[in-house]
């Protein structure tokens, strides 16, 4: 449990006590309990499931943004977060409070024998958002880790399917294929979906399509899959100074805003793009490639699809040279040797920075990787004003690092601490 348990709400310790965030599926689990819990839910409210490896946050979050600014009732649930839980939980253009989330937490713990003990740490967020999301007209919805073995999927019933990229990820409980993990993610396909971008390797990509169709065609389902980026949509992300990769989430979320509004029934059912890309606001999750110095990003990477974005990224917009310092660590199970194989191409060096996990991979073992991998290693002690950085690996070891940075206990080398 948190040292600093006083601090605490009575919601984070709860879920401190859960410990892991994903637990052992039970599709039975969920439902049986949100049916105990009686959450009031609007048979008018829209729900979009976002589903894939890679760039759900995003995508979810541009679309919430795009609801939010043409007027909608809109609530975003994504996962995980990096400093606070209210990250997970947005609303009309801001995070929760802590107190509003104890508050929904409390009322839904006093229900009589509501099972709040039985469910999972994912599970429990998941009615969460179900309840302070309640009165929204669009509840934007992010699945965990998969997609059919999902307690979003399992609890509500969507309009709106979106996929993002999918990849090779959380392989012991999904798969240890991609076409094992696809199918997985893709049985949760509504009656209504898009698929978007997926991998630039074509074997990976026509995997991801034919699974797609095939689904499609039992579950009946309409589906789009998106082929090509708008011009305007391009521009707008570089004008941003966005990563690359943003142009291909941002293409999604704006198909899943028309597909909405053909639900809706809403005329015109296009928006034009132009003025809609105009009033967009800033893209407010962190770890996206987010600059927190003009040498310094930080981004959520933490498989190979998305370090082979990144490398797309840095080569396209990157750093002097196209090489930074990485400043890293990984899970034992996220294929640090083939992530750090796809990242060589823009490393000059990766510094170790140390992460207190069970899951953090030994540091002998890391340090072998760089060795077969011909890759400059050392520990991190600082930040060099004349150097480029980038921070990846996890969330985890991006919110190590944030929050050491956020302290200003990252120290300047050559600077004062």
């Amino acid at each position: 449990m948190n040292l600093n348990m006083h601090n605490e709400t009575q919601l984070e310790r709860f879920l401190d006590e859960k410990g892991q965030e994903y637990a052992p599926f039970d599709p039975l689990r969920a439902p049986r309990i949100l049916k105990q819990l009686k959450i009031p839910h609007s048979a008018t409210q829209r729900v979009i499931q976002i589903i894939g490896t890679n760039g759900k946050g995003s995508t979810g979050r541009f679309l919430s943004l795009m609801l939010y600014k043409l007027g909608v009732n809109v609530g975003h649930f994504s996962s995980p977060h990096l400093l606070c839980l209210g990250e997970r939980f947005w609303k009309n253009g801001a995070n929760l409070s802590r107190e509003t989330l104890n508050e929904a937490f409390l009322a839904l713990d006093s229900v009589a024998e509501s099972g709040l003990e039985q469910a999972s740490y994912f599970e429990v967020l998941t009615f969460l958002a179900l309840s302070v999301f309640s009165d929204c007209e669009v509840l934007v919805l992010e699945a965990g880790l998969g997609g059919e073995f999902d307690s979003t999927t399992t609890c509500v019933k969507a309009d709106l399917s979106l996929f993002t990229s999918i990849g090779l990820d959380h392989q012991e409980f999904l798969g240890d294929t991609l076409e094992k993990i696809a199918t997985t993610k893709l049985n949760a396909m509504s009656k209504r979906a898009i698929l978007g971008f997926q991998s630039e390797v074509n074997e990976d990509k026509n995997i991801v399509k034919e699974i797609a169709k095939r689904i499609a065609k039992e579950k009946n389902a309409q589906l789009k899959i998106l082929d090509g980026i708008p011009t305007q949509i391009e521009q707008f992300v570089k004008t941003k100074d966005y990563p690359t990769y943003q142009a291909k989430n941002l293409t999604l979320a704006y198909n899943g805003l028309l597909a909405l509004r053909e639900i809706l029934e809403q005329k015109p059912k296009e928006i034009a793009l132009d003025s809609l890309l105009e009033s967009l606001p800033p893209l407010d999750l962190q770890g996206r490639m987010q600059k927190l110095a003009p040498n310094l990003y930080l981004d959520v990477a933490h498989n190979v699809n998305a370090a082979q974005a990144l490398v797309e990224h840095f080569k396209k917009n990157g750093f002097s040279q196209n090489k930074c310092v990485l400043i890293y660590n990984s899970f034992f199970d996220k294929r640090p040797s083939a992530v750090l194989s796809a990242l060589k191409p823009i490393i000059q060096r990766v510094e170790i920075l140390k992460v207190i996990n069970e899951r953090i991979i030994e540091k002998t073992k890391l340090e072998q990787i760089l060795q077969d991998l011909e890759i400059e290693f050392k520990d991190f002690e600082g930040i060099n004003p004349q150097e480029n950085y980038l921070v990846c690996g996890s969330f985890s070891v991006v919110a190590r690092f944030l929050k050491c940075f956020s302290e200003n206990k990252i120290r300047l080398i050559g600077g004062e601490a």
